[in-house]
């Protein structure tokens, strides 16, 4: 999960573009599309010109591979489909790939299936932009809503509405360095935040003033504060998304004891486009023992060599963590057997055999409930335990604010953590102001 944030103006163009596309349309909710009355018309055409589903993804490098691959292998065992995964670049909020599917709803020529960042649901779902699913999954035998982990569900509706299906989805781990744990006589990771100061100054190296291995580095993202306010008790908006609620004490804790690791120089951030990859290579090179990033890097890790164990997310006071990554989504306007084939594809990626496989070679979770009883996971997750660490810890997962602001309101926290460990800005003040500045986009009618 690489994410860092959407510029503003873009937002603001986005949401603008995505409305004036709902307005005066059929809504996302009344559109009906009989999923299985269209997979016959696929299976008609099947000796002759298959199906063309154009399907906007959002990865590159190793997950990108893996992604391409199935795909390859999808279009080789159907024939009445064709999915043309096309890479627009990253699915993140600072990615170009939203930015383009904005100009490609104001145009009207969507593609017919996106990879959509999860935390964008509802903004997009709230102009009528998506397909709902519910009725899709409802006549599928496999693809029901109990058959999904009940975590990876999070995020995937919109006021009671189903619009996207569990594709590349993650929780944040802790990373550690085994080797570099037994040499600060260190036998486990760390389970809170204080235990986690204290083992990242007994693993920082220091010599002639320059540090070696700094003993923790996170990704100084908003996706992790998320877990930082929640452990502690804190809230990001009140029950009702009308405020923002990340100015308490509880709230700020976590990024005081960053900043704090900061000044006593154990703890380290990269900073840029490029900060998550930095972070993964600084610690598959031993320049960190620790750092906390997706369960979807672990792919990235195993190309650096490098020994690594998996654990949770330290705590304050409980186990909290959002989930992340993308859902598949159909866009509404895709032409009804580009709907249905997308829908095939779908339920193809996310069966059985091929979610154990993406999650075996990428680290994302699986994302059917089989899976975790079937033989060929059991049999890999006791050859590599640090695969089953995201799935356990799934269990305290909690779902991210259901608002079509909340995209705006996550680009404040980032930039309040930016000053906060770029600038050294007092974390009461960063995070006040960001609560300010949410506060008035919350209130703006839709």
């Amino acid at each position: 999960m690489k994410m860092k944030t959407i510029s503003l103006g873009v937002l603001l163009v986005l949401s603008s573009s995505i409305a004036l596309t709902g307005c005066g349309s059929q809504s996302a909710a009344q559109s009906t599309t009989n999923p299985t009355t269209s997979s016959a018309n696929i299976a008609s055409t099947s000796s002759s010109t298959p199906v063309q589903v154009t399907f906007w993804e959002g990865m590159s490098g190793q997950l990108g591979q893996v992604l391409q691959q199935m795909v390859q292998k999808f279009n080789a065992t159907h024939p009445g489909i064709h999915v043309n995964a096309v890479y627009q670049g990253s699915y993140s909020g600072d990615g170009p790939l939203q930015e383009k599917l904005m100009a490609a709803i104001a145009s009207g020529k969507v593609p017919d299936m996106v990879q959509l960042e999860i935390h964008s649901t509802p903004l997009f779902a709230s102009s009528g932009a998506l397909q709902p699913l519910d009725s899709y999954m409802a006549s599928s035998k496999n693809d029901q809503k109990s058959d999904f982990l009940p975590g990876l569900l999070n995020n995937t509706s919109y006021q009671g509405t189903t619009y996207g299906i569990p594709f590349n989805r993650s929780v944040p781990v802790l990373y550690y360095n085994p080797t570099l744990f037994a040499a600060a006589h260190i036998q486990t990771a760390p389970a809170t935040w204080a235990q986690l100061a204290q083992d990242a100054a007994k693993l920082t190296k220091k010599s002639n003033g320059t540090t070696s291995v700094y003993g923790f580095e996170p990704v100084n993202q908003w996706w992790f504060f998320e877990s930082l306010v929640w452990s502690d008790g804190g809230h990001l908006l009140n029950p009702t998304l009308t405020e923002a609620t990340f100015d308490t004490p509880q709230a700020e804790a976590g990024m005081k004891l960053w900043q704090t690791m900061q000044s006593q120089g154990t703890l380290a951030v990269n900073a840029g486009p490029n900060e998550w990859t930095q972070t993964i290579e600084d610690f598959g090179h031993g320049r960190t023992a620790m750092y906390i990033g997706s369960a979807g890097d672990m792919g990235q890790i195993a190309q650096t060599g490098v020994t690594y164990r998996t654990a949770f997310m330290p705590k304050f006071t409980q186990y909290a963590v959002p989930t992340g990554g993308a859902n598949a989504v159909i866009m509404q306007k895709a032409p009804a057997a580009q709907k249905a084939a997308a829908w095939t594809f779908i339920k193809w990626f996310t069966s059985v055999p091929q979610t154990i496989e993406w999650s075996e070679q990428t680290g994302y979770l699986p994302v059917k409930q089989a899976a975790l009883s079937a033989p060929a996971l059991t049999s890999y997750y006791a050859q590599h335990p640090n695969h089953k660490v995201p799935v356990e810890e799934l269990a305290y997962a909690k779902q991210a604010p259901l608002s079509p602001d909340y995209l705006q309101v996550y680009q404040y926290i980032q930039d309040a953590m930016d000053q906060i460990m770029d600038s050294q800005t007092p974390v009461s003040t960063a995070l006040h102001q960001a609560v300010q500045k949410s506060d008035q986009a919350l209130s703006q009618p839709q």
